[in-house]
């Protein structure tokens, strides 16, 4: 079961909660990723950004459902945190490669998603565990997300735009790889703790 006291959750797959309501919205993500890619593709700047806005709905309507519906499952879990990060990764290349989206901060957030995935990988096939985002990790996803917004509506007005001395684009960005880079640490830290607890119980 999940516990907000320890922040894991217990793997236990059971092929009946692979089909629900809120894994279906979930996977709707994916499904709206072309159309945001498309978009960009063709200038459509402001498509992109409601699509993607759309899609960030999705994200809180799948857990907004798994609560009233009593449908939160171990798939859903996994599944969410997945698509969200083949949903940011794949416009973050496209930001990469047609934008001026910076290249450290590309290769630094790309690395840092892998390394939560392979750890969180790790985590549930050899200890059955499924741990949960925190609080760094939210405040990150805001930042990095708010900086992908910034890049797909490309106005010359926010281009301009400064603060401190540093364009708003590259200081949100720059906060968002900082906080991002505190919560895998984190992320590792707390998960090394769960590992060594369950394995002093066995």
């Amino acid at each position: 079961m999940y516990t907000k006291k320890d922040g894991f959750a217990r793997a236990d797959f059971d092929p009946k909660t692979v089909i629900t309501i809120p894994n279906i919205v979930t996977l709707i993500r994916l499904l709206i990723l072309p159309f945001v890619l498309i978009s960009l593709n063709n200038g459509q700047n402001i498509q992109a950004f409601i699509l993607i806005l759309v899609a960030g709905f999705t994200d809180t309507l799948d857990g907004f459902l798994a609560k009233v519906l009593h449908q939160s499952t171990t798939v859903g879990k996994i599944l969410d945190p997945i698509v969200d990060k083949i949903f940011t990764v794949s416009i973050l290349i496209h930001l990469y490669v047609y934008r001026d989206f910076p290249s450290w901060a590309f290769y630094s957030i790309i690395g840092l998603e892998l390394a939560i995935l392979i750890g969180g990988y790790r985590l549930i096939m050899k200890h059955h565990k499924i741990p949960s985002s925190n609080i760094p990790g939210k405040i990150a996803v805001i930042f990095v997300s708010l900086s992908i917004y910034l890049y797909v509506i490309d106005l010359d007005s926010i281009n301009n735009f400064f603060i401190i001395g540093i364009n708003v684009k590259i200081l949100t960005v720059l906060i968002g790889v900082i906080l991002l880079s505190i919560a895998t640490v984190r992320y590792g830290i707390i998960s090394k703790k769960e590992i060594n607890k369950t394995t002093k119980t066995i």
